[in-house]
Protein backbone atom coordinates (compact mmCIF):
# COMPACT_ATOMS: atom_id res chain seq x y z
CA UNK A 1 0.00 0.00 0.00
CA UNK A 2 1.10 3.65 -0.49
CA UNK A 3 2.49 5.66 2.47
CA UNK A 4 3.10 8.72 0.95
CA UNK A 5 2.48 11.04 -2.04
CA UNK A 6 4.83 10.88 -4.99
CA UNK A 7 3.67 12.70 -7.93
CA UNK A 8 5.77 12.19 -10.99
CA UNK A 9 4.53 12.78 -14.57
CA UNK A 10 7.11 10.50 -16.20
CA UNK A 11 10.39 11.27 -14.79
CA UNK A 12 9.83 14.55 -13.79
CA UNK A 13 8.77 14.99 -10.11
CA UNK A 14 6.27 17.38 -8.94
CA UNK A 15 8.26 18.56 -5.95
CA UNK A 16 11.07 19.78 -7.63
CA UNK A 17 11.50 23.72 -6.34
CA UNK A 18 7.90 23.46 -6.29
CA UNK A 19 4.81 22.79 -3.75
CA UNK A 20 1.58 21.07 -4.66
CA UNK A 21 -1.30 22.54 -2.77
CA UNK A 22 -4.35 20.63 -3.81
CA UNK A 23 -5.00 17.32 -6.11
CA UNK A 24 -8.25 16.80 -7.59
CA UNK A 25 -9.97 14.20 -10.23
CA UNK A 26 -13.16 14.72 -12.42
CA UNK A 27 -14.60 11.67 -14.31
CA UNK A 28 -16.49 12.13 -17.32
CA UNK A 29 -19.13 9.40 -18.53
CA UNK A 30 -21.06 8.03 -21.61
CA UNK A 31 -24.67 8.17 -21.06
CA UNK A 32 -26.68 7.34 -23.93
CA UNK A 33 -30.34 8.57 -23.06
CA UNK A 34 -33.61 7.37 -25.19
CA UNK A 35 -37.09 9.62 -25.08
CA UNK A 36 -40.19 7.75 -24.34
CA UNK A 37 -43.16 9.20 -27.33
CA UNK A 38 -46.00 10.31 -25.59
CA UNK A 39 -44.64 10.19 -22.01
CA UNK A 40 -42.64 11.27 -18.90
CA UNK A 41 -39.25 9.94 -18.36
CA UNK A 42 -36.98 8.37 -20.47
CA UNK A 43 -34.52 4.75 -21.12
CA UNK A 44 -31.12 5.00 -20.06
CA UNK A 45 -28.30 2.86 -21.04
CA UNK A 46 -25.58 2.60 -18.29
CA UNK A 47 -22.59 4.48 -18.38
CA UNK A 48 -19.20 4.15 -19.74
CA UNK A 49 -16.52 6.01 -18.21
CA UNK A 50 -14.94 8.19 -21.27
CA UNK A 51 -11.87 9.98 -18.96
CA UNK A 52 -10.23 10.86 -15.75
CA UNK A 53 -9.16 14.79 -15.53
CA UNK A 54 -6.45 14.88 -13.05
CA UNK A 55 -5.53 19.04 -11.51
CA UNK A 56 -3.16 19.44 -10.02
CA UNK A 57 -2.37 23.37 -8.34
CA UNK A 58 0.72 24.79 -6.20
CA UNK A 59 3.52 27.00 -6.19
CA UNK A 60 7.03 27.66 -7.70
CA UNK A 61 9.87 28.91 -5.98
CA UNK A 62 13.06 30.34 -6.86
CA UNK A 63 16.02 32.85 -5.77
CA UNK A 64 14.81 35.54 -8.08
CA UNK A 65 12.61 36.32 -11.45
CA UNK A 66 15.28 34.69 -14.06
CA UNK A 67 14.96 31.46 -11.52
CA UNK A 68 11.45 31.81 -11.32
CA UNK A 69 11.65 31.95 -15.08
CA UNK A 70 13.85 28.88 -15.75
CA UNK A 71 11.87 26.88 -13.19
CA UNK A 72 8.73 27.40 -14.88
CA UNK A 73 9.85 26.81 -18.40
CA UNK A 74 11.38 23.65 -17.03
CA UNK A 75 7.71 22.28 -15.62
CA UNK A 76 6.17 23.83 -19.16
CA UNK A 77 9.29 21.60 -20.67
CA UNK A 78 8.46 18.60 -18.99
CA UNK A 79 4.82 18.69 -19.14
CA UNK A 80 4.56 18.89 -22.89
CA UNK A 81 5.77 15.59 -23.30
CA UNK A 82 2.78 13.55 -25.00
CA UNK A 83 1.01 10.68 -23.30
CA UNK A 84 3.27 9.96 -19.83
CA UNK A 85 3.18 7.55 -16.79
CA UNK A 86 1.12 9.67 -14.20
CA UNK A 87 1.59 9.03 -10.81
CA UNK A 88 0.47 10.06 -7.20
CA UNK A 89 1.64 8.22 -5.17
CA UNK A 90 4.16 5.00 -5.12
CA UNK A 91 2.00 2.06 -6.07
CA UNK A 92 -0.78 2.97 -8.95
CA UNK A 93 -0.26 5.07 -12.32
CA UNK A 94 -2.23 6.46 -15.36
CA UNK A 95 -0.82 7.34 -18.61
CA UNK A 96 -1.79 10.73 -19.34
CA UNK A 97 -1.37 14.06 -21.17
CA UNK A 98 -1.46 17.63 -20.25
CA UNK A 99 -4.78 18.89 -20.63
CA UNK A 100 -4.46 22.48 -19.80
CA UNK A 101 -1.67 24.64 -17.83
CA UNK A 102 -1.84 27.95 -16.70
CA UNK A 103 1.08 29.96 -14.89
CA UNK A 104 1.10 33.38 -12.63
CA UNK A 105 3.51 35.14 -11.48
CA UNK A 106 2.95 38.46 -8.96
CA UNK A 107 5.17 41.35 -9.73
CA UNK A 108 5.10 42.27 -6.20
CA UNK A 109 8.64 42.49 -4.74
CA UNK A 110 9.48 38.83 -3.29
CA UNK A 111 6.56 37.97 -5.25
CA UNK A 112 8.27 38.05 -8.39
CA UNK A 113 10.39 34.86 -6.71
CA UNK A 114 6.86 33.21 -6.34
CA UNK A 115 4.99 31.87 -8.98
CA UNK A 116 1.72 29.93 -8.96
CA UNK A 117 0.82 27.02 -11.20
CA UNK A 118 -1.88 25.04 -12.37
CA UNK A 119 -2.35 21.60 -14.73
CA UNK A 120 -4.76 19.61 -15.95
CA UNK A 121 -4.17 15.74 -17.10
CA UNK A 122 -6.55 13.51 -19.24
CA UNK A 123 -6.28 9.47 -18.84
CA UNK A 124 -7.94 8.24 -22.10
CA UNK A 125 -8.11 4.94 -20.14
CA UNK A 126 -9.44 6.54 -16.68
CA UNK A 127 -8.46 3.66 -13.70
CA UNK A 128 -5.81 4.16 -11.77
CA UNK A 129 -3.06 0.91 -12.62
CA UNK A 130 -1.25 -1.07 -10.25
CA UNK A 131 2.72 -0.57 -10.70
CA UNK A 132 2.85 -4.03 -10.16
CA UNK A 133 2.26 -6.48 -13.51
CA UNK A 134 0.36 -10.09 -12.23
CA UNK A 135 0.93 -12.53 -14.33
CA UNK A 136 -0.53 -16.28 -14.25
CA UNK A 137 1.01 -19.07 -16.14
CA UNK A 138 -0.38 -23.18 -16.48
CA UNK A 139 -0.66 -26.40 -18.25
CA UNK A 140 -5.12 -26.00 -17.90
CA UNK A 141 -6.83 -28.86 -18.02
CA UNK A 142 -9.16 -28.26 -21.14
CA UNK A 143 -12.92 -27.72 -19.67
CA UNK A 144 -11.82 -27.11 -16.22
CA UNK A 145 -11.92 -23.44 -14.54
CA UNK A 146 -9.15 -21.91 -12.46
CA UNK A 147 -9.20 -18.98 -10.51
CA UNK A 148 -6.97 -15.43 -10.71
CA UNK A 149 -7.94 -12.55 -8.77
CA UNK A 150 -7.96 -8.53 -9.11
CA UNK A 151 -7.48 -6.73 -6.22
CA UNK A 152 -8.79 -3.52 -7.27
CA UNK A 153 -12.01 -1.94 -7.16
CA UNK A 154 -12.27 -1.57 -11.42
CA UNK A 155 -12.05 -3.74 -13.91
CA UNK A 156 -8.49 -4.51 -15.45
CA UNK A 157 -7.55 -5.27 -19.07
CA UNK A 158 -6.09 -9.05 -19.90
CA UNK A 159 -3.78 -9.86 -21.85
CA UNK A 160 -3.45 -13.75 -23.16
CA UNK A 161 -0.89 -15.86 -24.34
CA UNK A 162 -0.90 -19.46 -25.29
CA UNK A 163 2.09 -21.53 -25.98
CA UNK A 164 1.43 -24.62 -28.74
CA UNK A 165 2.58 -27.93 -27.35
CA UNK A 166 0.71 -29.60 -30.62
CA UNK A 167 -0.66 -28.48 -33.47
CA UNK A 168 -4.33 -26.27 -32.62
CA UNK A 169 -6.49 -26.20 -35.33
CA UNK A 170 -10.11 -23.95 -34.55
CA UNK A 171 -10.32 -25.41 -31.74
CA UNK A 172 -8.54 -22.93 -28.87
CA UNK A 173 -10.92 -20.95 -26.25
CA UNK A 174 -10.46 -19.46 -23.15
CA UNK A 175 -13.30 -17.77 -21.40
CA UNK A 176 -13.91 -15.55 -18.00
CA UNK A 177 -16.94 -17.56 -17.24
CA UNK A 178 -17.63 -14.49 -13.90
CA UNK A 179 -17.65 -11.90 -16.74
CA UNK A 180 -19.57 -13.86 -19.27
CA UNK A 181 -16.69 -13.09 -22.05
CA UNK A 182 -14.93 -15.73 -24.44
CA UNK A 183 -12.45 -15.41 -27.18
CA UNK A 184 -12.01 -18.04 -30.09
CA UNK A 185 -8.82 -17.98 -32.19
CA UNK A 186 -10.42 -20.00 -35.55
CA UNK A 187 -6.89 -20.06 -37.13
CA UNK A 188 -4.06 -22.84 -36.93
CA UNK A 189 -1.30 -22.41 -34.18
CA UNK A 190 1.45 -24.76 -35.57
CA UNK A 191 3.19 -26.88 -32.76
CA UNK A 192 5.89 -24.20 -30.52
CA UNK A 193 4.20 -21.29 -31.70
CA UNK A 194 2.02 -19.10 -29.42
CA UNK A 195 -0.70 -16.49 -30.05
CA UNK A 196 -0.97 -13.38 -28.23
CA UNK A 197 -4.86 -12.02 -27.28
CA UNK A 198 -4.32 -8.19 -26.18
CA UNK A 199 -6.56 -6.48 -24.93
CA UNK A 200 -5.05 -3.43 -24.77
CA UNK A 201 -2.67 -4.36 -21.62
CA UNK A 202 0.51 -3.01 -23.32
CA UNK A 203 -0.43 -0.46 -26.20
CA UNK A 204 -3.44 1.31 -27.27
CA UNK A 205 -4.36 -1.15 -29.96
CA UNK A 206 -5.94 -4.23 -29.52
CA UNK A 207 -3.97 -7.33 -31.13
CA UNK A 208 -4.11 -10.79 -31.77
CA UNK A 209 -0.43 -12.03 -33.17
CA UNK A 210 0.25 -16.04 -34.56
CA UNK A 211 3.96 -15.92 -33.88
CA UNK A 212 4.18 -12.02 -34.09
CA UNK A 213 2.25 -12.35 -37.51
CA UNK A 214 -1.46 -10.24 -37.17
CA UNK A 215 -4.07 -12.68 -37.23
CA UNK A 216 -6.95 -10.37 -36.35
CA UNK A 217 -9.15 -11.72 -39.39
CA UNK A 218 -9.06 -15.26 -37.58
CA UNK A 219 -10.21 -14.20 -33.74
CA UNK A 220 -13.72 -14.29 -32.76
CA UNK A 221 -15.42 -12.98 -30.00
CA UNK A 222 -14.24 -10.49 -26.75
CA UNK A 223 -11.31 -9.01 -25.69
CA UNK A 224 -10.90 -10.42 -21.79
CA UNK A 225 -11.33 -8.11 -19.09
CA UNK A 226 -10.99 -9.34 -15.02
CA UNK A 227 -13.95 -8.40 -12.50
CA UNK A 228 -13.00 -6.99 -9.46
CA UNK A 229 -12.09 -9.76 -7.04
CA UNK A 230 -12.08 -13.68 -8.68
CA UNK A 231 -12.81 -14.32 -12.19
CA UNK A 232 -13.08 -18.36 -12.99
CA UNK A 233 -10.92 -18.90 -16.20
CA UNK A 234 -12.05 -21.46 -18.58
CA UNK A 235 -9.26 -22.83 -21.12
CA UNK A 236 -10.91 -25.57 -24.14
CA UNK A 237 -8.56 -26.79 -26.64
CA UNK A 238 -6.09 -29.41 -26.74
CA UNK A 239 -3.93 -30.90 -23.99
CA UNK A 240 -0.15 -29.67 -23.27
CA UNK A 241 -0.78 -25.74 -24.16
CA UNK A 242 0.28 -23.61 -22.11
CA UNK A 243 -1.51 -20.32 -21.36
CA UNK A 244 -0.18 -17.34 -19.79
CA UNK A 245 -2.54 -14.63 -18.23
CA UNK A 246 -1.10 -11.18 -17.80
CA UNK A 247 -2.87 -8.10 -16.10
CA UNK A 248 -2.54 -5.30 -13.40
CA UNK A 249 -5.10 -4.28 -11.11
CA UNK A 250 -7.48 -1.42 -11.28
CA UNK A 251 -9.18 0.97 -9.63
CA UNK A 252 -11.95 3.60 -10.16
Amino acid sequence: MANEIQIRFNSFALETNMTVESISESEEKSVKITDIPKTDGSVAEIGKRKSLTITIKGKVYASDYDDLRTNIDNLKAALHGGIQKFTKDDDRFVMAQLKSFKPEVEDRGEMRCVGRYSASFMAHYPFWQSETLHTDTQQPTSGAGYTISNLGNAPARLKAELYAGATISDNLQIENTTRGELLKFRGIVVKGATIEIDNRFDTDEFEVLNNAVDAMTQFEGDFLNLSSGNNLIEYTGVAGATVKLSWRDCWY
